[in-house]
């Protein structure tokens, strides 16, 4: 059968399949939503989780939620789309995640396959909070799939990043250095002054609660999900879409995104990093494409442990934070956001004094000043208190730009080899052709369009202004280093004799090669 005529086996899969998804209304959850209802039309249901949200019911939200630009490319397909996504009410921290005895029994007498999105991203969560959104909830979400009758495949999220006191991350569970089970009792009754304190001491070699209870979370999964058909994929730093459903779409400033909007606005000018570590981003497309690909083909295959996949491009060690910054500037120059207050640009550096001294010359001393000219004109100062808000969300980073690691792709690359020639590109997550360059132009005009929803009919003024903004600082600076030089250079006598010494030796050693390289080539 030709390529051209072949059926994709992963669209057949879920035909007449019901699918229950936790963390819809997250990044991942929304293109994993859009990609199933345009890829896999005849998806029987489609049941979210959703909770109720500052005053707007599940309905509000789902219709909010339906009609973003996300999902213009499958409406113009597929009119009636909506009519497969069904929202059911519900929070993950609460008991049986709060479901009504109806829609439980839906989920039980209909629900075919399972992905688990549902967690805390912030890294810096209280411990409490985070094992019980992280942990407590997978384990809720377990005696829910031992309950469904027609149960195939169950896909937990979870990170690379999960282990990342190790270097070398295999694709497989590791045992936590403390059972998953003291801690979910303990944080019942725990004091929250007390688990705080104790929360550097229990995380010990991890950068923050996020990964502690990550990994805290698979080893629940191994050892109380033996029985379900469970896998687990670990994304690493998830970017904006590479090509679907539209390129560069975002809709949050984690990870990458916050640094191209502050960058972009003239906030963010220097962060502490290695320019030479991996900088390890992959795409939400390709990963909700594995997250599909995956919840099939752990239903057609028995396996006798868990399995694990790694979703990361790493291994093409093309992409480091020296190049982001290199190719991110490059289109910031073009790709101009409103409202900046300079133009952009971005430093790494592992010096961790030349970072805070940096810094305070760069932005805190700059918003300083902006502050201050808002105290005159009568408006309410912003820029101190943005520029402490950059600082809190960039240093969460801080761990990951500093180091490189090793993530193994033999259980990605198996499953990649188990699909059709249609479904490996309907489900695309190979990324040996991604173009670095064109993603991050798209990244950058993403955030611009979609993140901040600012109008390209203005970017042309844009343009303009980040262009006056360069003058005006090159002129700052260049008068800065005259008046240095004229105070000190001229006024001081010592000061002048000391530079000039130096002066005159460099000099004399620069004629006497000049005349010795002219002897030579007479």
């Amino acid at each position: 059968m030709s390529a051209s005529t072949e059926t994709s086996e992963i669209a057949d899969f879920y035909k007449n399949k019901s699918v229950f998804i936790t963390g819809a209304t997250g990044f991942i959850g929304k293109q994993l939503v859009e990609k199933l209802v345009r890829s896999c039309p005849d998806v029987e249901h489609i049941y979210l989780l959703i909770r109720p949200k500052r005053g707007h019911d599940v309905a509000d939200r789902l219709k909010e939620l339906l009609s973003s630009t996300l999902f213009d490319l499958v409406r113009s397909t597929n009119p009636n789309f909506e009519q497969k996504i069904i929202a059911v009410q519900g929070d993950i921290l609460d008991p049986n995640f709060g479901l009504n005895a109806s829609d439980e029994s839906t989920l039980i007498e209909n629900c075919h396959i399972v992905f688990h999105s549902a967690a805390t991203v912030r890294f810096h969560e209280p411990l409490r909070l985070a094992i019980q959104m992280n942990v407590a909830s997978v384990k809720k979400l377990l005696v829910l799939c031992h309950k469904m009758k027609k149960l195939q495949s169950v896909v937990h999220v979870s990170t690379a990043y999960a282990n990342c006191n190790r270097n070398d991350i295999a694709e497989m569970v590791y045992p936590p250095p403390i059972q998953p089970s003291k801690l979910l009792d303990a944080s019942e009754w725990m004091d929250d002054q007390v688990f705080d304190v104790l929360t550097t001491k229990l995380i010990n070699d991890r950068p923050n609660t996020y990964t502690f209870t990550k990994a805290l979370a698979e080893y629940v999964i191994s050892q109380e999900g033996n029985d379900l058909p469970l896998a687990i994929i670990r994304p690493s730093i998830v970017g904006s879409s590479w090509r679907e459903p539209m390129p560069g779409w975002i809709d949050n400033y984690n990870g990458p995104s916050g640094m191209i909007v502050a960058t972009g606005k003239g906030m963010l000018r220097t962060m502490l990093g290695s320019l030479s570590s991996i900088a390890d981003i992959v795409p939400v497309d390709v990963c909700v494409n594995m997250m599909i690909a995956v919840g099939w083909y752990r239903a057609i295959k028995n396996s006798k442990t868990i399995p694990v996949y790694h979703c990361c491009t790493g291994h093409l060690g093309s992409l480091t934070w020296g190049n982001i910054t290199q190719i991110g500037l490059r289109h910031l120059d073009t790709i101009c956001m409103e409202n900046a207050i300079t133009f952009p640009h971005l430093t790494f550096t592992p010096n961790r004094f030349r970072y805070h001294y940096q810094r305070f010359l760069q932005e805190v001393f700059p918003a300083f000043l902006l502050d201050c000219y808002m105290r005159l004109i009568g408006r309410k100062p912003i820029f101190l208190r943005l520029c402490d808000k950059i600082y809190k969300s960039v240093r969460t980073l801080n761990f990951f730009t500093m180091r490189s690691w090793t993530f193994p792709l033999d259980n990605s690359i198996s499953l990649r080899n188990e699909m059709t020639e249609t479904d490996q590109k309907t489900f695309n997550f190979d990324v040996k052709d991604l173009d670095w360059t064109q993603y991050w132009y798209n990244y950058c005009l993403g955030a611009k369009q979609y993140l901040l929803r600012e109008d390209l009919a203005h970017m042309s003024k844009c343009r303009q202004r980040n262009q006056r903004l360069k003058r005006i600082q090159n002129l700052l600076w260049y008068t800065a280093v005259g008046l240095i030089i004229k105070l000190v250079f001229f006024r001081s006598v010592r000061i002048h004799r000391m530079i000039l010494i130096p002066l005159r030796f460099i000099f004399s050693i620069l004629s006497i090669i000049a005349k010795k390289f002219s002897m030579n080539t007479k």
